[in-house]
């Protein structure tokens, strides 16, 4: 009775406990139920299992969230969350014959235990093996001389996903905070832009392997192509006398004359590079050899002529890290101006960076390939300001590798285009000083040891056919006093970047208020350096062009007058610095004289904005040298509309660059008009407090130069 009681009851409540059968479509009615829920905004139901979690939950079989780098679950606990991967090595021999019936193993060196035994009971004799274990050797070749020592002769390798992280392929796929945390690379010429390092937190995990002939392969590199032609060599009458070399620098060279060599007549680089090589030509070279004129702006090499060509393009397809050099700042303009991807770019500047090989002498670290590669590394840093992991401007660390270069060739094997590049250099180390990020050790040097190019060599040539001299008819007799001109005006720009930059320290180091005795001297120096100034403008322009007005240079030949006006608005670009920008807090002395001062600044501000209106009517905005007189003239007017219309200007100057300094300068300088006006709106006087490289420091509008 109970028996069946129990049946019974149990009988009736079963329609209370089972479900319903779910119609034929249910199909599609669980598919309608999941779009509502998520139309409603309920969280979807989650598995009770984590197939992807961490190991530390699924040890305890709780569910994981699959948060990276730590899940919720092990946050909430303190647990250590354990994401590494768990390798399983298993033969998959037996289940490969299982499926395939023609795989088989009899007789094979490496799968067949007979055979392997046969080999080791061979009598010859082996060769001795004098290298470690496989897994602390570091290249293929190593491996393999370590394989051929021994029998069967091979070596297992396993690839894992990061042992391509570091491959410029897969940069997309690793986030952009890994990339800038990266650990350390290849030597000290670390780089986030030519770098893909990851955090690489899986590969230390103690596996120990069963077969000592297999390794986890921690890093996977191609092997570099090593051009077959070698730099050129030269008398080794400068062996002894150099000290340092830059690191991690080397050439696999051959012999080789200089005179007998022929370019190839067909370019051994892959057509992929063509067009970067097409847009280094077409466009950046204007923008690195300046002046030019208009109707051989396009011409190959750092400077237009035979001799440059066979200097950079010969120099190119020799050393293949200038080619990836030259790729590189190519693919960076290209980048910015949105048609080309900005990994092209890191992957070149990787590749131009992680050059290495075996020097044969000395001269070889010093030659014009080595020279030019890291002259356009430089210019490519410079135009993606970014500090490396020690906390060192990539940038700086070029130049010091230039400035070794320099002061170790002392005239040894030098041509138009090496001096025109040292010249160029020169310019950009004293912008950099300027704008607070440098220190003029460049120059420093070339000054000390009397390396400075002659005139005829600071420009490029003009003429089309080697021995046809540096300057056109036209122009032999006007433009080497401007040269003389332009030249001194540099040279004095530079002991004013030298001494802002040695004032800056100071008052970097001062605790207190500096005494009315240091403001004294300290604006007593700066008035000489303007004294110095004009004395050297009065001193060095020709007398037909003085007074100066915009309109004094429009007869003149066209390099002629680029460098004449790139003169004059440095000269007064100067001035106006050395009245502004040599310390903090400089406008706010009050002095004898003052209205005067500033009046005449206000003259000089309208002649900058003549000389850029002109240029920009002229549509010749690939001037570099423009952009930084007009933010210091806007820096220093008084007038908030004169302010917007320099500005306007910039604007128009925007995009002709290789990168985005230009753009960059004018948000500087938008982030100075905006606090100058804040500050005049609370009272006199308190607008000239306002310090733009304090205001650049804080808000990381920090550049290196204005318009390049």
């Amino acid at each position: 009775m109970q028996a069946g009681h129990r049946e019974e009851s149990s009988s009736c409540r079963r329609p209370e406990q089972l479900r319903t059968l779910a119609p034929r479509d249910s199909k599609s009615t669980s598919t309608r139920e999941r779009t509502s829920a998520s139309s409603t905004g309920r969280p979807p139901r989650l598995s009770h299992r984590s197939r992807a979690g961490c190991w530390t939950c699924r040890g305890r079989k709780v569910k994981c969230d699959e948060m990276h780098p730590r899940c919720g679950p092990c946050s909430r606990l303190n647990r250590e969350c354990d994401w590494d991967y768990r390798w399983n090595f298993s033969d998959a021999t037996p289940t490969t014959q299982g499926k395939f019936s023609n795989v088989i193993t009899s007789g094979n060196a490496v799968w067949d235990p007979a055979v392997r035994q046969r080999y080791s009971a061979s009598p010859l004799p082996e060769e001795v093996d004098h290298l470690p274990e496989f897994a602390c050797l570091a290249s293929d070749e190593e491996r393999e001389r370590k394989a051929e020592a021994h029998k069967p002769g091979t070596f297992g390798v396993i690839v894992t996903p990061e042992s391509f992280l570091d491959l410029p392929e897969y940069a997309s796929s690793v986030p952009h905070e890994s990339r800038r945390a990266s650990g350390a690379s290849h030597g000290s010429n670390s780089s986030a832009r030519g770098s893909y390092r990851s955090p690489r937190l899986g590969l230390k995990r103690g596996v120990t392997l069963s077969d000592p002939n297999t390794i986890v392969l921690d890093r996977f590199e191609d092997s570099p192509v090593i051009s077959p032609i070698s730099c050129p060599r030269s008398d080794d009458r400068r062996r002894a006398s150099f000290p340092e070399v830059p690191q991690r620098l080397s050439i696999t060279t051959s012999a080789f004359s200089s005179g007998s060599f022929t370019a190839p007549q067909t370019p051994i680089f892959r057509s992929a590079d063509d067009h970067l090589l097409a847009h280094f030509k077409q466009y950046i070279v204007p923008r690195l050899a300046q002046p030019q004129p208009r109707q051989v702006a396009s011409i190959p090499g750092i400077v237009p002529s035979s001799t440059a060509r066979n200097t950079l393009e010969l120099e190119a397809h020799r050393f293949r890290p200038l080619h990836n050099a030259i790729c590189a700042v190519s693919a960076l303009h290209l980048a910015y101006s949105g048609r080309s991807s900005l990994e092209d770019a890191m992957q070149h500047y990787h590749q131009a960076l992680a050059a290495s090989a075996t020097a044969t002498s000395p001269n070889d670290l010093i030659s014009d390939c080595v020279f030019f590669r890291h002259f356009l590394l430089f210019v490519y840093d410079i135009c993606i300001p970014m500090q490396n992991e020690d906390g060192a401007n990539m940038w700086a660390e070029h130049l010091n590798h230039l400035r070794r270069i320099a002061a170790q060739r002392r005239g040894v094997f030098n041509n138009d285009s090496y001096s025109h590049t040292v010249w160029v250099i020169m310019e950009l180390d004293i912008a950099a000083c300027l704008l607070g990020s440098g220190n003029c050790d460049f120059v420093r040097t070339i000054m000390d040891q009397g390396l400075l190019p002659p005139l005829a060599q600071q420009i490029p040539s003009s003429s089309m056919s080697p021995g046809q001299g540096a300057f056109s008819p036209e122009e032999a007799h006007i433009f080497p006093p401007i040269l003389a001109l332009n030249q001194s005006i540099v040279l004095q720009t530079a002991a004013l970047a030298q001494t802002a930059q040695r004032y800056r320290l100071e008052a970097r180091s001062r605790d207190t208020a500096p005494s009315p005795g240091t403001w004294a001297r300290l604006q007593a120096n700066s008035a000489q350096l303007q004294g110095d100034m004009h004395t050297t403008w009065q001193r060095y322009c020709p007398e037909y062009l003085v007074p100066y007005l915009f309109q004094t240079g429009v007869n003149l030949p066209e390099r002629v007058k680029i460098v004449f006006e790139q003169a004059t608005l440095r000269y007064h670009a100067a001035i106006i610095y050395a009245r502004t920008s040599m310390f903090p807090g400089q406008r706010s002395i009050p002095f004898a004289g003052q209205q005067d001062v500033v009046n005449d600044t206000e003259r000089r501000v309208a002649t900058i904005m003549a000389i850029t209106s002109e240029q920009i009517k002229h549509h010749m905005l690939d001037q570099r040298g423009s952009i930084f007189p007009l933010f210091i003239a806007a820096f220093a007017t008084g007038d908030f509309r004169t302010k917007e219309q320099i500005i306007d200007q910039i604007r128009a100057f925007e995009g002709q660059g290789i990168g985005q300094n230009t753009y960059r300068t004018r948000q500087l300088l938008v982030a100075v008009r905006d606090e100058q006006l804040t500050q005049a709106s609370m009272g006199p006087g308190r607008m000239e407090r306002v310090d733009w490289l304090e205001i650049a420091r804080q808000r990381g509008l920090k550049v290196v130069n204005c318009g390049l």
